[in-house]
């Protein structure tokens, strides 16, 4: 009688084990609801925790409710102790690897690994790598802002240029000639930058290449996000680097007409 509810506790240890098991393994992956998963998988860990208790002790499980029956002979004591403890080694073992298991597939492991593959995956050179690189020594744009805060930067810094060197932008709103609607985060950018010389033509709105770089400045305005677009590595891959690129060279053209103009 003794044996036969030992082989009964050992059984319902083994079907708590693999329910608990099986439980938090399905709430791990198959649950999209957090909270739910959450919850479940904490209760199938705690199944398996139980069963494997009750696995791991069911003799002294039933010895607490049925006395074992004397044994008159040694041989099967000694065989029967050797038995219970190979049985608790296999217990421990089997438990052991499925602990690891469920600590390998718990979000304080999977969640770094994935974001070291993501990461991984991310540095592996795409063709568009390439291009970009190529677009950058033709360009000229080697120096050129490759994450997209520095791209943000560069941007107010070309407004500052365009819009702070002897750019009276007030009074240029106010006046007849403008017509372009340049962005207010800029205007303010412009008119805290104190100008560096007196270059005349940026003040002219007429000038076909200050009026172009005010119209790439716009541009610029009009395409940027507050977050770079999901997938992107180079800022000259997106609108807004190509813009920011753009407008670099209007600039840098509107402020050498500037030159040029106020030499002749």
């Amino acid at each position: 009688m003794h044996a036969l509810l030992t082989t009964l506790v050992a059984t319902l240890g083994l079907g708590l084990t693999s329910w608990g098991f099986a439980r938090a393994l399905r709430h791990r992956f198959a649950v999209r609801d957090r909270v739910r998963s959450l919850r479940g998988r904490r209760s199938g860990v705690l199944l398996y925790a139980v069963g494997g208790l009750v696995l791991l002790l069911p003799d002294l499980i039933v010895s607490a409710l049925l006395a074992a029956p004397p044994s008159d002979d040694p041989a099967l004591a000694v065989l029967g102790t050797l038995g219970g403890l190979l049985w608790r080694a296999a217990v421990v073992l089997g438990m052991s690897v499925g602990a690891l298991v469920l600590w390998l597939t718990s979000e304080r492991v999977t969640t770094p690994v994935r974001a070291g593959i993501v990461a991984a995956i991310d540095r592996v050179p795409r063709r568009a790598d390439f291009e970009h690189a190529a677009l950058r020594r033709r360009a000229g744009l080697i120096d050129f802002p490759r994450e997209w805060t520095a791209l943000v930067e560069h941007d107010r810094a070309l407004a500052r240029r365009l819009l702070g060197q002897g750019n009276h932008f007030e009074a240029a709103v106010l006046g007849v000639g403008a017509t372009i609607a340049v962005p207010s985060g800029h205007a303010r950018s412009a008119v805290r930058q104190a100008p560096v010389e007196d270059l005349s033509a940026l003040r002219d709105w007429h000038d076909p290449v200050t009026r172009r770089a005010l119209e790439a400045l716009v541009e610029c305005d009009r395409v940027r996000t507050p977050v770079p677009p999901r997938g992107t590595r180079d800022v000259l891959g997106s609108d807004y680097g190509r813009a920011v690129a753009a407008f670099e060279a209007a600039v840098v053209a509107a402020e050498d007409n500037a030159r040029r103009r106020a030499a002749g």
